[in-house]
């Protein structure tokens, strides 16, 4: 009974993270429309006369909402505006920690992802945001060679809706967690931690397969960490000289894999992801075709996104959109050939960043063309032409939709049972009568009970993060019992994953 009350106390929570995806801020052609799914409605904010400073949302804008899927605030990747459109303020303008030149020049996120919106704690949240340093604008704008464009700086800001008589304050804006790097222009995503509460948040560098990662706590934020790909660069279409530019990363559903693409790489990186320890593992590289109608054209690559089943991935250029099955990394039945261009290439919208919508729904931005409706996938979890492909199939009475929102999977809850879910109670799972570990909470020793006539045993013990920190396994049993001395353990809480003749135990394990 106390395990089924946990269960559905988890997945009531989970369903209220969820609905944080409920709202989207997208341009459209006259000012932004913001689209709410639960209840599914469109409704357009503010003209130019109304806010100030306008709220423009291109490629790298943001937003989130409450629990109940209430609209909370957006932003574009410089300005922090409210569900009307109306700029926080004071201090409404973010993103400018070493110069506001960058700022000056742009006003608004230009560039794929360039912020993402985390909670933190209660009613306040984190905007993370990538720019460029004076110095690096500087060299950018030089007027002789080399050309050096280049993001620089990583910065975040504290949102607290509770202030302002509940209308929301920027408490804290451009603290500077990266600063003198070479950041992709685009790209920047984020994961929900093992432990149900906090993040993994993920940028990328701009011309190495090298991930920087952070992990986001209520209080502190702590990294970065690297991941270096050992992808092999070689036998990959490279597009010369194009590197940081366009493309999208994002995370799967479940959260156990992250895929990547960019221009300068004809298809997608796909990695296998621990929400535990926030280690990434190369999985394989999905090389998609180049177009056959326009062969001389450039088809970048630029937009990825995962079915809500993560068994699909949805790999976009600027003028096809292919379904790849991540299970087959063999035969070229992987691919699926979703959709083409279907007018001529200067008038055509270009496909952009595609993201999973709360309706199941899988939504393709825009880039070019002059009546931009934003394609979308009907039932991304089917396989080929059944998952229902619908071109320019969301417009209404809106034209010229650029990008959907970047947002991770708010919803995705606490890895369960695993060794860094160690936020809520701990889930007691029903007792096994054909083993037992004692005792428990443990000093030194730790005795296992095994059941009657075992014969080969492995016994890992992993830390709050995931990592073994003792292993022991043995073909010899005597007495169905094993020994172990855990003097060398720190005092803290452990999972023991026990496997016996081919059957699995976890358990819990307290360290005094």
């Amino acid at each position: 009974m106390l395990f089924a009350i946990i269960i559905l106390q988890t997945c009531c929570v989970q369903a209220q993270e969820y609905l944080r995806g409920n709202n989207w801020f997208v341009s459209a052609a006259d000012a932004p429309i913001r689209i709410q799914f639960t209840p599914y409605k469109v409704t357009q904010i503010l003209n130019t006369v109304d806010s100030i400073p306008y709220p423009v949302f291109t490629f790298g804008g943001s937003c989130i909402s409450d629990t109940m899927g209430k609209l909370l605030f957006a932003c574009n990747g410089f300005c922090i505006y409210d569900t009307n459109g109306y700029g926080h303020i004071p201090k409404t303008i973010i993103n400018n920690p070493l110069g506001d030149k960058f700022f000056n020049k742009y006003s608004d996120g230009f560039w794929d992802q360039m912020s993402i919106i985390l909670p933190k704690k209660n009613n306040s949240y984190y905007v993370f945001t990538t720019g460029m340093s004076d110095s690096a604008y500087d060299d950018w704008k030089k007027p002789n060679p080399p050309y050096d464009f280049r993001f620089d700086v990583l910065s975040y800001h504290v949102v607290d809706m509770d202030a302002n008589a509940n209308a929301g304050k920027v408490l804290s804006k451009n603290n500077i967690l990266m600063k003198n790097a070479r950041l992709s222009h685009n790209r920047m995503t984020a994961v929900r931690h093992a432990n149900g509460r906090d993040w993994w948040l993920v940028k990328p560098h701009l011309t190495e397969q090298l991930f920087y990662t952070f992990l986001v706590k209520p209080n502190n934020i702590e990294g970065p960490f690297e991941y270096h790909s050992n992808f092999s660069m070689d036998s990959i279409q490279k597009e010369a000289g194009i590197y940081g530019i366009d493309g999208q990363m994002v995370f799967s559903p479940d959260g156990n894999w992250m895929a990547s693409t960019e221009a300068a790489y004809k298809g997608v990186f796909v990695y296998k992801f621990d929400r535990c320890s926030g280690i990434f593992n190369d999985y394989h590289f999905f090389a998609l075709p180049k177009d056959t109608c326009y062969p001389n054209v450039c088809d970048y690559m630029s937009g990825v996104c995962f079915s809500s089943d993560s068994k699909f991935l949805y790999g976009n250029t600027y003028l096809n959109v292919w379904q790849i099955e991540i299970s087959d990394t063999i035969s070229t039945n992987s691919l699926y050939h979703i959709a083409q261009i279907d007018t001529d290439y200067a008038y055509f919208p270009w496909y952009g960043n595609s993201y999973l919508a709360p309706n199941g729904k899988i939504y393709i931005g825009n880039v070019n063309g002059t009546q931009k409706g934003m394609s979308y996938i009907d039932n991304p979890d089917l396989k080929g032409i059944d998952c229902n492909y619908k071109p320019k199939g969301f417009r209404q009475q809106f034209t010229n939709l650029l990008y959907p929102p970047n947002m991770p999977n708010y919803g995705l809850g606490a890895l369960v049972g695993s060794a860094c879910d160690t936020i809520r109670p701990p889930v007691i799972l029903p007792v096994q009568t054909s083993i037992k570990i004692y005792p428990n909470p443990v000093g030194d020793n730790l005795s296992i009970e095994l059941p009657t006539g075992s014969k080969k045993v492995q016994v890992n013990i992993y830390n709050m993060l995931g990592e073994i920190v003792l292993s022991f396994s043995s073909e010899q049993i005597q007495n169905d019992k094993v020994e172990l001395s855990l003097k060398d353990l720190a005092r803290a809480l452990y999972s023991v994953r026990i496997n016996v003749d081919g059957k699995n135990y976890v358990r819990k394990l307290v360290k005094e």
